[in-house]
């Protein structure tokens, strides 16, 4: 070799040619981000929309054109993926181009110069637009037909290619939710099982397909319910999000579970607060859930404060004023829990009661002594305070409380003030239920109240509205009315009963 070399005169030494070699002109990485600033102000993102200043001249262009003119304005192929991108554009109050009859015009315009870049943009605007039923019809046949025809390479056209039927079919939100609850994946990673980026988190096609998937379970368990708060979580809209949170409350009803309940008391809570207080974000949530919502808030906060807080003074007999409370659970329109700031400490080993309290933001109590927390229950025209130790039940007219309800704190001097409380019990003899039968007479007289349910201590595992009346004892008496033979069988109880004759419809009390 070296002979050859020799022979040839051929001498290359490869250490000089690279010393003599040009070498590359070195740009600073400030001149990078001002060219990518430069490209991405004129042309966009290859995968995205363009920036904000180029949607909004492409959208005032559209919507400033006459219709005689709009091909000579949008006489490029930049302009066009533009224009695909600016659909659901809006500022000013001014109408998106998805909502005006003009969508017609461009996406004829589109199409007189498709590209497969375009197709992009007017797809999320399908998304985007979904609750719209003009644009959701024209652009879901816009996109189903392009896709139809595709044959290219780019995976994630592809991949929309696959999905058509999901976003291309009237039905389609309902077959993907229920290709989702099938093969078990979560509604929460709905985007990830799409490969679709997070920024579309908000758009309405999103939520149609979480009100399906609402909708296919009939007996939700906690998994299920967990998830779709999870992606209410995500979804980055509020309307929406009401109103599937709205469909899963009224779904599960007035008896679900506490386990059912707890991930949607611990988002609504902190989302909306309690539906019962002024200054409340309930607003597009309809009524039924807000009622259901209410009463499942109600027993939360009577298991609260007769299960955990009476820890504080150890008293067994607190399940009996939780008995008697419940045995008026219907007729409860608000509580409050009333709580000393160091109150945490009662359940500080309890997770869940510990998430409760956390979530539900107590007002503080001031004053009394250390193991002193109130509930504040409201009926009809009275207001009734229970009192963790130390205290009677003290009762109030409405017109004339020494307090204000819905304050963040409250003082012991307001709560228990003999000179403004139109009554008061003192819960003495409470295994022979004194204290319960004259308090349920007072309420009887004072506000026309029943009880639903009975208010012994066995009745707490009862299942409200639910008794069985083959397994209540009873007796039978005669009707009063000296012309009607007809015998009558009523429930054996404590409480002074309101009856009516099937025969001859005279009403008496017994």
């Amino acid at each position: 070799m070296n002979s050859a070399k020799k022979l040839l005169q051929f001498d290359f030494n490869a250490d000089e040619f690279a010393r003599r070699a040009l070498k590359p002109i070195e740009i600073p990485t400030e001149r990078f981000a001002i060219l990518e600033k430069i490209i991405k102000d004129h042309e966009g993102k290859a995968n995205g929309p363009p920036n904000q200043e180029t949607l909004r001249e492409i959208y005032r262009l559209f919507i400033d054109t006459p219709p005689s003119n709009l091909r000579n304005e949008f006489n490029t192929l930049r302009r066009i993926r533009q224009l695909a991108w600016a659909l659901t554009f809006s500022e000013d109050g001014l109408p998106r181009i998805v909502d005006i009859p003009q969508l017609k015009d461009a996406l004829q315009l589109i199409e007189n110069r498709f590209r497969i870049s375009a197709l992009r943009g007017v797809f999320e605007a399908l998304l985007e637009a979904w609750d719209s039923p003009n644009a959701n019809v024209l652009l879901r046949e816009f996109v189903k037909k392009h896709l139809k025809d595709y044959d290219g390479k780019p995976k994630f056209f592809q991949k929309l290619k696959t999905n058509t039927t999901w976003y291309c079919e009237q039905n389609g939100t309902k077959q993907l939710a229920t290709k989702l609850f099938l093969t078990n994946k979560k509604l929460s990673d709905v985007w990830t099982f799409l490969d679709l980026p997070d920024y579309m988190n908000s758009f309405p096609y999103f939520g149609f397909v979480a009100m399906e998937y609402v909708s296919i379970k009939s007996f939700p368990d906690e998994v299920f319910v967990t998830d779709v708060v999870e992606f209410v979580k995500k979804y980055n809209n509020d309307t929406i999000s009401r109103t599937i949170m709205s469909n899963l409350i009224v779904q599960l009803g007035y008896n679900a579970s506490e386990g059912l309940r707890q991930p949607i008391q611990s988002y609504v809570l902190q989302k909306w607060r309690d539906p019962r207080l002024a200054g409340s974000n309930w607003h597009d949530v309809s009524p039924e859930a807000r009622k259901i919502f209410t009463k499942w808030l109600t027993e939360a906060d009577l298991d609260f404060f007769f299960d955990i807080v009476s820890r504080a003074c150890h008293d067994q007999k607190f399940a009996y004023r939780k008995a008697f409370w419940l045995a008026y659970f219907d007729h409860i329109s608000f509580c409050c829990l009333v709580l000393r700031g160091n109150a945490e400490y009662l359940f500080r080993h309890d997770s869940q009661a510990l998430q409760y309290y956390r979530d539900r933001r107590p007002a503080t109590l001031r004053g009394g002594s250390s193991d002193q927390h109130a509930f504040i229950i409201q009926m009809g025209n009275y207001t009734f305070v229970e009192f963790s130790t130390a205290a009677a039940c003290y009762v109030y007219y409405n017109v004339n409380l020494p307090f204000e309800l819905g304050k963040s704190e409250y003082y012991m001097h307001e709560l228990r003030n003999p000179d403004w409380a139109v009554h008061r019990v003192i819960h003495q003899n409470s295994e022979n239920y004194y204290w319960q039968k004259n308090l349920a007479k007072w309420i009887k007289k004072e506000i026309g109240f029943e009880p639903v349910r009975s208010y012994r201590l066995h009745a707490q595992d009862e299942v409200r509205g639910n008794q069985n009346p083959e397994e209540t004892e009873k007796i039978r008496i005669n009707c009063p009315n000296k012309n009607c033979k007809q015998k009558l069988q009523i429930p054996v109880t404590e409480n002074q009963l309101r009856i009516t004759c099937p025969t001859c419809r005279t009403t008496f009390e017994y």
